[in-house]
């Protein structure tokens, strides 16, 4: 029973199948989150060495992952967004 997204999970008449549904489409979500958060940055501003936002050279373990800011910026970054949404 495949639903698409935003489906009325509420039209389903068994529990289980309502259950099953929304937990189906939480896993989709969270999968599609991370999925997101990992995959490589991109911006013109980027020279593939120097962090785009204070120019620090940034570890080559970082640059494997696909990061375009140093650890400093990063978290910054991730505390504004938790901050300010």
């Amino acid at each position: 029973m495949a639903l698409e997204k935003n489906e009325n999970y509420f039209e389903l008449t068994d529990e289980s199948d309502r259950a099953s549904a929304i937990e189906a489409q939480f896993n989709e979500d969270a999968l599609e989150e991370a999925r997101r958060k990992i995959a490589p940055e991109t911006s013109p501003d980027f020279d593939g060495v120097h962090c785009i936002d204070c120019g620090e050279k940034i570890m080559a373990a970082r640059l494997k992952l696909g990061k375009i800011r140093c650890i400093d910026c990063q978290t910054l970054k991730e505390k504004q967004s938790r901050i300010f949404g």
